[in-house]
């Protein structure tokens, strides 16, 4: 059986149910269980994705954290840095607001900044990943696609410039234009590495990761038409997609977490074409499902 996973960042259970997306929905769906960043509050990609394609929990896969930080500087902002930065958790879309309107926000951000830039800080990469991801068994052919930490989509330059894309978009509403036409373009690329990829045989296992929804929940979490118009975005293809894939592929849909009034919420998501008996499974629960389901 060939397994096709769309990782679709911040689908939100509830939503997929108010409005009966019956596609996203399939066989079987449900919650799923992730792991909540310390110091963050809220489930965060760069730590959930990785968890979900190596199957481990975050202490056990390599990190734990969307920013590594070397030895002994680790030790000092443990100390004295994260305390000062933590006193009060705040969701990630409170805090991007923090960050561009308060002065301690302001500061915390260029510290961070130049920490990166100094060499003492990086966002994680596949090397950091500690345990095998269903990506490296060498017995079956696997293909993906913008995997966040697996792949490397964004330098550390880009990858600041997208997160102030967002906090740009929320302040200023004469950027959202531009913003969106951005996200759209990522969907349509998604959608068309998908629509190429089915027909091509030589896989087992293909994973495209759609980050659109995350960026369109932050910025326009107000708007419900806006975002209404996305998640049927997302079942039209689905249900156009079905129709194409063969009887013998496993469309598995995966979320690292929903959103909320612009809040991750702390569950994600899941749905299969196929029933899998599962009940409020954890997100690194599938690696080893996925496997098996390769080898029927």
């Amino acid at each position: 059986m060939r397994v096709l996973i769309l990782g679709i960042d911040a689908l939100e259970y509830k939503l997929v149910e108010e409005w009966g997306l019956k596609h996203l929905k399939q066989k079987e769906y449900g919650k799923t269980i992730v792991p909540i960043s310390e110091g963050f509050g809220e489930p965060v990609t760069l730590v959930v994705w990785p968890s979900f394609i190596s199957g481990s929990d975050p202490e056990i896969m390599g990190f734990d954290s969307p920013i590594l930080f070397r030895q002994p500087l680790r030790f000092l902002l443990e100390k004295f840095y994260f305390p000062f930065v933590n006193n009060e958790q705040q969701s990630e879309h409170e805090d991007i607001l923090t960050e561009k309107t308060s002065f301690k926000g302001k500061i915390i951000s260029y510290i961070n900044l130049a920490f990166m830039k100094a060499g003492m800080g990086r966002y994680p990469e596949r090397q950091d990943i500690k345990t095998q991801t269903f990506f490296d068994n060498n017995d079956y052919k696997s293909i993906h696609k913008n995997i966040p930490v697996y792949d490397k989509i964004f330098t550390t330059e880009e990858r600041d410039s997208a997160r102030n894309g967002v906090i740009r978009a929320i302040s200023d509403r004469s950027f959202r234009k531009e913003f969106e036409q951005k996200l759209k373009k990522e969907l349509d690329l998604g959608i068309e590495n998908v629509y190429k990829e089915i027909k091509n045989p030589n896989w087992d296992l293909f994973m495209q990761y759609f980050y659109v929804l995350d960026g369109i929940q932050h910025v326009y979490f107000k708007n419900k038409i806006k975002v209404m118009d996305y998640y049927l975005r997302f079942n039209k293809f689905v249900g156009e997609l079905k129709k194409k894939l063969p009887k013998d592929t496993m469309l598995l849909i995966v979320s690292d977490h929903g959103q909320e009034n612009g809040v991750h919420t702390h569950y994600g998501f899941y749905s299969s074409n196929i029933k899998l008996g599962l009940n409020n499974p954890k997100i690194s629960d599938f690696k080893n499902l996925i496997e098996i389901k390769i080898k029927e």
